[in-house]
């Protein structure tokens, strides 16, 4: 098997974390179409649809193109049957593994926080206005830090990995 088709598995096992997030965000969808609100605030029904449905045909394209998938991260010259493993391939591996780790709960956190702004733009026109504290403002940019370094492992995972083993040398 070449590095392609161990990154393919892990791009199946992101599709189905993935796929599972957007069942989960869709207890909101069926609430909009309901009652057209969150727990009493006005939500805009084709922004939550849109993060219902935005995760669902991620995850599907994922789950039936991962190859695709997996040779657009990786460079030809890394995509090689693996006999024996090298430790700059292995440490890449983990390297695009805790990327994907990470930018899951990136992408999780900012769908989160897309909704939430969405409610506090429209929550003027409710009975218990929402409003956003420094708190919530300063997550939403560590949000955005973590999905830029998710992104960043993700693209420069071999050159990440060859200048660890630099270090340890």
């Amino acid at each position: 098997m070449k590095s392609s088709h161990y990154l393919a598995i892990a791009v199946k096992l992101f599709a189905i974390v993935l796929f599972i997030f957007s069942l989960r965000q869709s207890t909101s969808l069926v609430e909009v179409f309901l009652s057209d609100s969150i727990n009493g605030m006005p939500v805009s029904t084709l922004f939550i649809a849109g993060t219902v449905l935005i995760p669902l045909i991620v995850s599907l394209l994922l789950w039936f193109f991962p190859l695709s998938v997996s040779k657009s991260i990786l460079k030809p010259e890394i995509d090689l049957p693996i006999e024996p493993i090298n430790s700059t391939t292995i440490l890449t591996v983990f390297v695009l593994a805790i990327g994907l780790y990470v930018f899951y709960y990136a992408f999780v956190d900012l769908v989160y926080w897309a909704v939430l702004w969405n409610m506090e733009s429209h929550s003027q026109y409710s009975m218990a206005p929402l409003s956003l504290t420094e708190d919530n403002k300063a997550n939403m940019v560590a949000t955005a830090l973590e999905l830029v370094i998710s992104i960043g492992l993700i693209l420069k995972a071999k050159t990440l990995a060859s200048n660890m083993l630099k270090f340890a040398k």
